[in-house]
């Protein structure tokens, strides 16, 4: 559970809607409305151009929230039948320097669970995907794919529970994709929200 919890915190990141609910304490307000940026600490990876077509998505910041709306378009260049991994974590800002905090988890195949209406991010994420019927059996890794997002409003909400605190924060998501030996593909991707937690 507590893998999964993590994994959504970053994730859905994915078709780069992320979202976090644990309780009713502190907001993560992300930098800026595009929510995603290139990983500092891994240039050598892929970013989001070769992942995913956002040109379609709305993104527009509101009272520390994000208004969500239109398509996403699937673009990585890796096969069907690959399995893809997903890494992700949380760092804290302070005294010049990121800092890694204990939030850090995996999922070995993501796309199995991906439209799973009993996974905790579901209600956050792929819930508003509204053509998934259409596309159910199709996951990032297959290019061409089209995520249709209905409007809504996404507030990145924490609980005192997290051992996290106010203050600047950046959480990152590593996509890798293994064909059917095991062998990871060299086009891996990388991306970070960088945002400040604060009081509700």
């Amino acid at each position: 559970m507590f893998r999964k919890s993590v994994l959504f915190c970053l994730t859905l990141i994915l078709l780069q809607v992320a979202d976090l609910t644990f309780g009713l304490n502190y907001i993560f307000v992300p930098e800026t409305d595009e929510l995603f940026s290139k990983c500092e600490e891994r240039p050598e990876y892929g970013y989001m151009d070769i992942l995913a077509d956002l040109s379609a998505l709305s993104r527009i910041g509101s009272n520390g929230g994000t208004n969500i709306s239109g398509n996403i378009t699937m673009k990585w260049d890796v096969q069907p039948l690959d399995r893809v991994a997903v890494e992700v974590g949380i760092l804290k800002f302070e005294k010049g320097a990121w800092k890694p905090t204990i939030l850090k988890g995996s999922d070995r195949d993501f796309c199995k669970s991906f439209y799973d209406k009993n996974t905790i991010y579901y209600p956050y994420s792929t819930e508003h995907v509204v053509n998934k019927e259409q596309v159910k059996d199709k996951c990032i890794n297959i290019p061409g794919t089209v995520l249709v997002v209905e409007p809504f409003y996404q507030k990145i909400v924490l609980s005192y529970a997290l051992p996290l605190s106010p203050g600047l924060h950046k959480a990152y998501v590593i996509f890798s994709a293994f064909d059917k030996a095991g062998v990871k593909r060299p086009n891996e991707v990388c991306l970070q929200i960088v945002g400040n937690i604060v009081n509700e």
